[in-house]
């Protein structure tokens, strides 16, 4: 049985990957259309993972790329919400009907497939709230949930304290930026996050909070040039081939470890929420949905979200879904998240630096 974190961390990086737009792209969606095969193939033998490490390794990276989003995001109009509402209903009767899941596990686990299918189909530039909740509520799953349900206080009180860390080392790293070579700056940049994210792992406070608010706090600082000079332009580390490269990787890897069996059942819910997923990508475009903007033909949109979702239900743990409250508290911090940052950031941060 493939466990817990490595599953949900697979789908964390199909997410990721799949919305990067690294150098030829389309050998890309080759490479990773080849990751999700190998999870049908048994590994030779099983490598020993060191999870921490791991998250240390990516979640930084994953928000700087996803601030970019979370500051373009918006409702996109009363037709967008409605739709998205609608996929939502769609889902999650389809999976209660097919599967022995209850009500609530099956709607929680709706918002989460829904928000993939938006954010694979949507530009950068016209993000939605409802594209983010998926790949938050997956990074707080993996790594805040346990904490904040078996000590909520705890959890709380050290939310604030993390906080802190994320501001002191945001304002740390933009007065550094006064010392060294412009060129430096995107590596200051996004180094910052990891010295947060660290330090207040050893701390023992949430270093994914702490990752989050240095992130936000130098953007914010930086635009304003309240603090010594600014990075002109954002850095987006898994546009480039070597943040690319390195998550593409460890999805590979991770994606071999992962072999999954596969009973009747289970291979029917994966076609039909597969197929569920393609229907709706095509009625959004027919009904000209933002999230499904016609940029791209529609078998390039739908080879996108089939490739996310396939994988996503076919290795999602059931047991989220028979006993829900974990899902549901992490859809509920992401919601939190995205309110605290479209407050933060979306009224002052300069589009043109997108």
């Amino acid at each position: 049985m493939v466990e817990f974190e490595h599953t949900i961390f697979i789908i964390l990086l199909l997410s990721g990957i799949l919305n990067a737009k690294p150098p030829r792209q389309r050998w890309a969606i080759l490479v990773i259309s080849a990751g999700i095969l190998l999870v049908f193939l048994p590994p030779a033998r099983q490598i020993p993972i060191p999870w921490e490490i791991v998250f240390g390794l990516v979640i930084p990276l994953l928000f700087w790329q996803n601030i970019r989003r979370i500051y373009n995001s918006g409702w996109r109009g009363w037709d967008s919400a409605i739709f998205w509402g609608i996929t939502v209903l769609i889902l999650s009767f389809s999976l209660w009907l097919i599967d022995d899941f209850n009500w609530s596990g099956a709607w929680l686990f709706g918002v989460v497939v829904a928000s993939m299918i938006w954010r694979a189909g949507e530009p950068e530039a016209g993000a939605s709230y409802m594209s983010q909740m998926g790949t938050l509520t997956l990074i707080f799953l993996l790594t805040e949930v346990d904490a904040a349900i078996q000590s909520p206080n705890h959890y709380v009180g050290g939310i604030f304290s993390a906080a802190f860390i994320g501001v002191a080392t945001a304002l740390f790293a933009l007065y550094l930026l006064r010392q060294v070579d412009p060129r430096l700056h995107s590596w200051f940049s996004v180094g910052q996050v990891y010295v947060a994210y660290w330090f207040s792992y050893f701390a023992g406070v949430s270093a994914v909070i702490a990752a989050l608010v240095s992130v936000m706090a130098f953007v914010w600082i930086n635009q304003y040039r309240l603090f010594g000079p600014r990075v002109k332009i954002l850095p987006a580390p898994l546009k480039s081939w070597s943040g690319f490269g390195f998550i593409l990787g460890l999805f590979l890897i991770l994606g071999w470890q992962a072999h999954q069996p596969i009973s009747n059942l289970l291979f029917v819910e994966v076609l039909a929420g597969t197929l569920l997923g393609l229907i709706i990508t095509w009625v959004g475009r027919r009904w000209n949905i933002a999230a499904f903007h016609k940029e791209r033909t529609y078998w390039m949109a739908g080879a996108r979200i089939a490739l996310l979702l396939f994988p996503a239900l076919l290795l999602w743990p059931r047991d989220t879904l028979y006993n829900p409250i974990q899902l549901a508290v992490a859809i509920s911090i992401a919601v939190f998240v995205l309110g605290l940052s479209h407050a933060g950031l979306s009224y002052y941060f300069p589009k043109e630096y997108i």
